[in-house]
C-alpha cells in the first residue's frame, strides 16, 4: 500500500512538471515509469529492500539549468564561485587562529602546573570537555537560526563576537589564573557551536549540484587540514618565540578576519526563503512530512514556543528517516579519537627513554599536531576517488574505511615507542577521523532538506561533542586515577575503533 501510494504521488508531480520532460521522480521503480501507479515493475521486486537508498541513487536531485556533462573540478569550483572562495578563506583564517589558541591554551596550562612540579592530565581533559560540551548544549540554538534566519548574517555576527572574547585569553594568562582560561573556553565554544550548523549547511547553497558539493566539502576538509597542521605547529612555535599572549591576540585577529571574508560573500541565504540561491533541491523521502515540517519555518520571529517545536520537529524528522542514523557515524568515531588530544601531550613530554620531559614538549606537541594535519590531508584525497555522490554504498565504504584507520593508527601508538613512529600513527589515525568527518557530513548533505539541514547538522554536530568530551574525559582519568600510561589508553581507542567497524558494518549490511 505505501509503494502504490508513493507512486501516485510521484506520477501526479510529473504532470505537473513542465520544467522537463526527463525530470527524476520515480521513487522505486527502474529506467521508465509505469503508465499506472498500480503497476510494479520488475526493477522493485530487485529494489525493495532499499527503497530509500535506490531513490537517492538513481536521482537525487531536480537541477539546476547547471545540470550539464560539465566536470566540476576543484580549480573551476574556486576560480568560478566567488561565495565559496570568500568562504573558503573565511573557513581557513578562522581555524588557523582557533589552531593556535589550542596549543597555547595547553602550553598555558602546562606552565602554570609545571610550577608546582606536576602536570595534571585531568586539568587538560577539562580544557578538552569546555571545548566540546558547549556544542552538546548550544548546537540546537544553532541549528534552529540556521534554518530560521540568514545564515551567512549569523556568521558574521558570531565572528565578531569571537574577537571580542578571545582577549580574555590574554586576561587569563596575564592573571595566570587557569580558572578564567576555563571561562573564556567556555565562552568562545558557546559561540563556535552557535555558529557551526550554519557554517555546515550554507555550503549546499553555495554550490550548484552535488559533484560540486562533493568537491567543496573535500576542499574544506583539506583546508581543516592544512590549517591543523600550520596553525598548531605554527602554535607550538609561537608560545616560544613570542609567547603564549600573542598566539592569543592572533586570534582575536583572526574572527575579524574571518568578518571581513564573510562580509564579501554576496546573496541572501535565509533558507525560509525562496528565492536564496543557489542551492540543492533534494527529493524528499516523504513529501507530504516535509512539507508539514517546513511550513514551521516561515515564522519571521524566533520565540522560545517556536525554538522548541522546530527543536522537536528536527528530532522527529530525523527519526522518520531511514537515514536518520548517521548523525550517529561523528559519535561513535569521536569515541575513539576524542582522547587523543591528551594523549598527544603525554606522548609530547616523553623523553628519549619515556621519562617525563618538559624541555621542549611544546614544539613536540606542534610536531605531533602537525602530523594530525598530515593524515587529515592525505585521507580524504585518496578516499575521494573511490567515492560517487550518486552511490550511497560507497559513501558508506568510505566510513567503514576510516574505523579501521582509527584502529591502526592507535594500535600503532599503544605498540612503538619512538617519536617518530607515534607521529606516523598519529597520522593515520587522524586520516581515519578526517575521511569519517567528510563522507559522514556529505551522507547528511545529500539526504537531507535543505529547511531542516541545519537541524540535522546541530544534532549530528552535538552528538559528536558529546561523545568527543566523554572520550577526552576518560583520556584524563585513565591516565591520572588508573595509572594507565598514554599508550594503554591508546590501545584501548584501538579496540573501540574495531568494535565499531564491526557495528557499522552489520547495520550498512542490513539496510
Amino acid at each position: 500500500m505505501v509503494k502504490i501510494t508513493t507512486a501516485a504521488l510521484a506520477h501526479r508531480e510529473e504532470q505537473d512538471d513542465t520544467t522537463t520532460s526527463s525530470s527524476c521522480h520515480t521513487p522505486l521503480v527502474g529506467a521508465s515509469r509505469p503508465s499506472s501507479p498500480l503497476h510494479v515493475t520488475s526493477d522493485d521486486a530487485i529494489n525493495h529492500a532499499h527503497p530509500w537508498k535506490n531513490n537517492f541513487n538513481k536521482c537525487d536531485d531536480k537541477r539546476s539549468p547547471s545540470n550539464t556533462n560539465k566536470t566540476v573540478t576543484y580549480w573551476s569550483l574556486l576560480s568560478e564561485n566567488s561565495n565559496f572562495r570568500w568562504y573558503l578563506l573565511s573557513y581557513l583564517v578562522t581555524h588557523a587562529g582557533e589552531w593556535m589558541s589550542y596549543v597555547a591554551s595547553l602550553s598555558a596550562i602546562e606552565h602554570i602546573h609545571s610550577s608546582n612540579g606536576h602536570v595534571s592530565r585531568t586539568s587538560i581533559s577539562f580544557l578538552a570537555i569546555l571545548r566540546l560540551l558547549p556544542s552538546a548544549l548550544f548546537a540546537s540554538i544553532g541549528g534552529v537560526l540556521a534554518d530560521s534566519y540568514d545564515r551567512r548574517t549569523i556568521m558574521f555576527v558570531l565572528d565578531v563576537i569571537g574577537a571580542a572574547i578571545a582577549w580574555l585569553y590574554v586576561l587569563s594568562y596575564y592573571l595566570g589564573s587557569i580558572y578564567t582560561l576555563y571561562f573564556a573556553t567556555l565562552l568562545q565554544m558557546t559561540v563556535a557551536a552557535i555558529y557551526e550548523p550554519s557554517r555546515n549547511a550554507i555550503v549546499p547553497m553555495l554550490v550548484l549540484d552535488e559533484e560540486g558539493m562533493q568537491k567543496a566539502m573535500t576542499i574544506s576538509g583539506l583546508a581543516w587540514s592544512v590549517i591543523q597542521a600550520v596553525g598548531s605547529s605554527m602554535g607550538g612555535l609561537l608560545t616560544q618565540w613570542v609567547g603564549i599572549q600573542m598566539c592569543f591576540a592572533f586570534d582575536s585577529l583572526s574572527y575579524l578576519v574571518s568578518a571581513l571574508f564573510i562580509w564579501k560573500m554576496r546573496g541572501r541565504f535565509n533558507p525560509t526563503e525562496s528565492d536564496v540561491g543557489p542551492q540543492i533541491i533534494r527529493r524528499k523521502t516523504n513529501d507530504l512530512e516535509e512539507r508539514k515540517i517546513e511550513s514551521s519555518n516561515d515564522e519571521s520571529q524566533l520565540s522560545f514556543a517556536n525554538f522548541t517545536s522546530m527543536t522537536k520537529e528536527g528530532v522527529v524528522y530525523l527519526r522518520s528517516q531511514p537515514w536518520g542514523a548517521f548523525v550517529f557515524l561523528k559519535f561513535c568515531a569521536a569515541l575513539i579519537y576524542g582522547a587523543s588530544d591528551i594523549l598527544n601531550v603525554s606522548f609530547s613530554e616523553q623523553g628519549k627513554s619515556n621519562t617525563f620531559d618538559m624541555e621542549g614538549s611544546s614544539q613536540r606537541l606542534g610536531i605531533i599536531f602537525a602530523f594530525v594535519g598530515i593524515g587529515c590531508f592525505l585521507g580524504p584525497i585518496v578516499a575521494e576517488p573511490c567515492v560517487q555522490m550518486d552511490n550511497i554504498s560507497s559513501l558508506e565504504r568510505a566510513c567503514l574505511v576510516s574505523y579501521l584507520l582509527m584502529a591502526l593508527g592507535c594500535f600503532g601508538m599503544s605498540q612503538f615507542d619512538p617519536f617518530i613512529v607515534i607521529c606516523i600513527s598519529t597520522s593515520v589515525r587522524s586520516a581515519g577521523s578526517s575521511v569519517v568527518w567528510i563522507y559522514s557530513s556529505l551522507l547528511l548533505q545529500k539526504l537531507s532538506s535543505t529547511s531542516m539541514l541545519g537541524r540535522v547538522i546541530a544534532v549530528d554536530y552535538a552528538l559528536a561533542m558529546l561523545s568527543e568530551s566523554v572520550s577526552a574525559l576518560m583520556g584524563g582519568v585513565l591516565q591520572d586515577d588508573a595509572g594507565m600510561s598514554a599508550a594503554q589508553v591508546s590501545f584501548i581507542m584501538a579496540m573501540a575503533a574495531m568494535a565499531t567497524l564491526v557495528i557499522w558494518s552489520v547495520y550498512f549490511s542490513r539496510m
